[in-house]
């Protein structure tokens, strides 16, 4: 082999590792970024699900669950709170002020995320299981 082609071949190997790493990692990169919003989607759907389904277990309505979280100093209509939990993302706080307001007790958190997640998610989990007192 002459230096010259040996250089090549070098070169071509230098080129190839190179090439493949930076292929690799950006693909990862997307892969990754591509499946955060919808990963974190379905986590806001599946809070969204538990929040109404303890309303439909206890036939709480929007304005019910307003009058509710005024008993506890948080002041919100109907429009705003439907809207808030229909976006699906809302704080910590707000869940746990709902639970409160709702009166739970134990929060029943569902294995299959994608299930909970899913459109009539809510209806399904309202059925799955009942209240405690019932």
């Amino acid at each position: 082999m002459s230096s010259d082609s040996m250089f090549r071949k070098l070169e071509n190997d230098d080129v190839h590792l190179a090439y493949v790493p930076i292929q690799s990692y950006k693909a990862a990169c997307m892969e990754r970024i591509s499946a955060m919003p919808i990963e974190e989607k379905a986590w806001e759907e599946m809070v969204k699900n538990i929040l109404r389904a303890e309303m439909m277990r206890r036939g709480v309505s929007y304005a019910g669950l307003a009058d509710r979280l005024s008993n506890y100093g948080i002041e919100d209509n109907e429009l705003n709170l439907r809207n808030k939990v229909s976006r699906g993302r809302f704080t910590a706080v707000f869940f746990m002020q709902c639970m409160q307001a709702l009166g739970v007790e134990i929060l029943q958190i569902p294995h299959a995320i994608e299930e909970a997640a899913k459109k009539g998610g809510a209806q399904k989990l309202a059925k799955k299981s009942k209240t405690p007192e019932s």
